[in-house]
């Protein structure tokens, strides 16, 4: 009788600190993925300074209604990009401001096809949110473009990708919260 109570003693001593274990564990913190619904590019001519906003959104834009970009050749310009959650119109919220906070988390792709060859994307070290690594995320970049042409442009947001160098959406893993597509035009 002795032996069993010892027994049952250790068993509840076991459990007693199995589950005081348990009680100070912190719980694993989990980012969900932003919602966005709207994607926003302001496009701005270096040379005179002047501006277009191009505009995609969930549900109005498809692929076949891309927003159109129109730029001339072999002229400089500066982009940034913006995320919006417009599910509820009367509250719009701005992604971006926490695509930015969680840089280390995020990347923006953006991905010239067809025969954009010319049209070359680069980050804008000056203007870019830089993540802790000393990597741009694309928020703002710089675009060149050479001669006339025609295609599309894909703007990717990537929530935690497993690697920020590629030239494929596929290099970057990760998981896409907005996928834009764009026409652009290259007079």
């Amino acid at each position: 009788m002795k032996i069993g109570t010892k027994i049952i003693a250790l068993l509840f001593l076991g459990m007693t600190i199995a589950c005081s274990d348990d009680e100070t564990t912190t719980p694993e913190v989990i980012n969900e993925e932003e919602v966005v619904t709207t994607v926003e590019l302001v496009i701005t001519d270096i040379e005179s300074n002047e501006s277009q906003t191009v505009l995609w959104a969930d549900g109005v834009n498809t692929l076949d209604n891309k927003p159109k970009i129109a730029l001339a050749a072999n002229k400089s310009y500066i982009t940034s990009v913006r995320f919006l959650n417009a599910s509820n119109p009367d509250d719009i919220e701005n992604i971006t401001e926490e695509v930015i906070e969680e840089k280390d988390e995020h990347l923006v792709f953006l991905a010239p096809e067809n025969s954009l060859t010319d049209f070359v994307i680069a980050s804008n070290p000056d203007a870019d949110a830089i993540d802790s690594d000393n990597i741009g995320i694309n928020i703002v970049t710089d675009w060149a473009t050479m001669a006339a042409s025609t295609g599309t442009l894909t703007v990717f947001l990537i929530h935690q990708p497993t690697s920020k160098t590629g030239t494929t959406r596929s290099a970057f893993g990760g998981e896409t919260e907005a996928e834009a597509v764009f026409d652009v035009v290259i007079e």
